[in-house]
């Protein structure tokens, strides 16, 4: 710990510590955007690059809890078709990652992550009705893209909504299909220099901190209307989507 201390100072780490109960709070009600929010607090307080890394450790421990906590609504059907078709794709593209410029990971994450909004709508508009064969050649499409940067969950929303998973199944599901991504993610990142000893332990104690976040965000998903579920994942995804836009511009 008090290395963690030596190296991001305190005033660092209870801002991380803020971050991670409010991000999780806001990933447990919708499902997705925590993490992209989480992830730009991350960049902003102790670089672009280390981010994802350290959110790929805090994830694991985050979708965990979230996982055992919905497990009963997890559909495994659709967790199966998505992941076999992505994984191969995450791993190579994670290798990307660790070779990119930070300016680039800054702006591969920006266009990623605001792209995804309107890709969505734009699926909605056209009621997709996504079979086991749809959803594993959007898997190909979300693997490609999760290696390099968060966010890429966005573009499984309208495929898994598609195929006519609930509120509450699709939070699950999409839970349990993170947490083998990151699984995966952390996997390669561990095997290169861009995982140090003290953003693993970072990542773990961030991990940690988001539990209550996600029993308090689960709660809230109980009570929320369908519209403003809708409005949540799009607010939130474009205000992490403009911060990696700053930091790619003026960073």
């Amino acid at each position: 710990m008090q290395s963690l201390v030596n190296e991001f100072g305190v005033t660092t780490l209870v801002l991380i510590a803020l971050a991670a109960i409010i991000t999780s709070s806001i990933h447990g009600a919708i499902g997705v955007a925590g993490g992209i929010l989480m992830t730009a607090a991350l960049a902003l307080l102790i670089g672009v690059k280390p981010s994802v890394p350290v959110m790929s450790i805090a994830l694991i421990i985050s979708h965990g809890a979230r996982s055992l906590m919905n497990l009963p609504d997890i559909n495994f059907r659709v967790y199966r078709t998505i992941m076999l078709a992505s994984v191969p794709f995450i791993a190579m593209s994670s290798y990307l990652y660790v070779e990119l410029p930070v300016n680039t990971v800054a702006w591969v994450l920006a266009i990623v992550i605001l792209t995804s909004v309107p890709i969505r709508h734009w699926a909605k508009s056209r009621k997709i009705k996504a079979g086991h064969g749809t959803l594993a050649v959007a898997g190909v499409g979300y693997g490609t893209l999760a290696g390099v940067s968060v966010g890429s969950g966005q573009l499984l929303i309208p495929f898994l909504l598609g195929y006519g998973l609930t509120k509450e199944a699709f939070v699950a599901t999409m839970a349990f299909i993170a947490l083998s991504t990151n699984i995966v993610r952390i996997s390669v990142f561990g095997s290169t220099d861009i995982m140090t000893s003290d953003y693993a332990l970072l990542g773990l104690l961030t991990g940690i901190l988001m539990i209550p976040g996600t029993w308090i965000g689960r709660n809230l998903l109980r009570r929320m209307a369908n519209q403003t579920h809708d409005r949540l994942i799009d607010g939130f995804a474009i205000l992490g989507g403009l911060n990696f836009l700053y930091l790619a511009i003026f960073g």
